[in-house]
């Protein structure tokens, strides 16, 4: 009876914590620092101005698990209702948070365009609560996103799309796979294949996986397929159309991972376009401007606008 009743507890824990996911806790103005502004005028002062003149920031608190995790919002000043995206950082721990250099240039960039764009740190991270799993629970971070967004008044939360990078990639096709709230996903770089990336960076299991993925040592080979889209690339929403770009000398995360996922995609007949540049590293550093030049065409064609994606089946002459 005893441990009836705890179990009871727990339900009801569960119940509440979930009831209150998205939450917003605390959201307050974000102010990017003036170096930082300055950085980027003197390699694109059209940006600087542009976003200067058209973007508000603020930083957020919001629930996820029950747990208070930490997240950014860039969003046009002029009233409005405008399309979303969420961004999915990479790295892990303190490795690639946003701060103000890629809230500026990322989320920054992005809400110029016209979007709400919305990001977690995940939990345990920025002062968040918890620990992060590297695609275990922290998932809900991300999906949690989309309460968060519905409780915005610049929000038109029929139209979200997701962006993400390197590990964001993974949490973008992890994201793919638990709905179809998404009109759009763009990814660069994205960890497809975990069992590829730990033999090509032994060091991804030994300081990553290892230290991050909850009982990792006892169930490894059940962990790395739960991260792995190459395993379940037939569970991604199939209404979803991705765009991919990777750089062909990406060591960081191999371009095969792309290969493999965009194979298994194209078997299913998965909307997805593949952009492979030549000899660029893993953060296309030597095709900054084109990447962004895509994925705005992307989501602006099958976000902003609904475009259709034109027929999978074999056809033509």
């Amino acid at each position: 009876m005893k441990n009836l009743f705890t179990l009871h507890i727990l339900l009801l824990w569960l119940c509440l914590a979930s009831a209150q996911d998205g939450k917003i806790i605390m959201k307050e103005p974000y102010a990017i620092p003036d170096t930082i502004w300055r950085q980027l005028e003197k390699r694109d002062a059209v940006l600087a101005h542009t976003i200067a003149d058209s973007v508000s920031f603020f930083r957020i608190t919001y629930l996820s698990d029950g747990l208070k995790v930490t997240g950014y919002i860039a969003q046009p000043t002029l009233p409005g209702k405008y399309p979303c995206i969420i961004a999915n950082r990479g790295g892990n721990r303190d490795l690639s948070q946003w701060y103000a250099g890629s809230i500026l240039n990322i989320m920054g960039r992005m809400a110029s365009w016209k979007y709400v764009v919305i990001a977690s740190q995940y939990r345990g991270n920025d002062g968040g609560e918890g620990t992060e799993e590297f695609g275990g629970a922290d998932i809900h971070d991300v999906l949690n996103l989309i309460p968060v967004l519905e409780k915005l008044p610049y929000a038109d939360t029929t139209r979200i799309g997701i962006r993400g990078a390197s590990r964001g990639g993974m949490m973008t096709y992890l994201a793919m796979k638990k709905t179809c709230r998404f009109k759009a996903a763009v990814v660069i770089a994205g960890m497809a294949d975990a069992f590829n990336n730990i033999a090509s960076r032994p060091d991804m299991e030994t300081y990553v996986f290892g230290q991050l993925i909850p009982g990792y040592k006892d169930h490894k080979e059940e962990s790395l397929k739960a991260r792995s889209a190459v395993h379940w690339a037939d569970q991604m929403c199939s209404t979803t159309p991705l765009l991919i770009m990777h750089g062909s000398a990406d060591w960081r995360v191999l371009p095969t991972e792309s290969f493999s996922l965009v194979q298994k995609l194209y078997e299913f007949k998965h909307p997805v376009r593949f952009i492979l540049y030549e000899g660029a590293d893993h953060f296309l550093s030597e095709y900054r401007e084109q990447q962004f030049v895509e994925a705005r065409r992307f989501f602006d064609n099958y976000l902003r606008d609904g475009k259709q994606w034109p027929s999978m089946e074999r056809h033509g002459n």
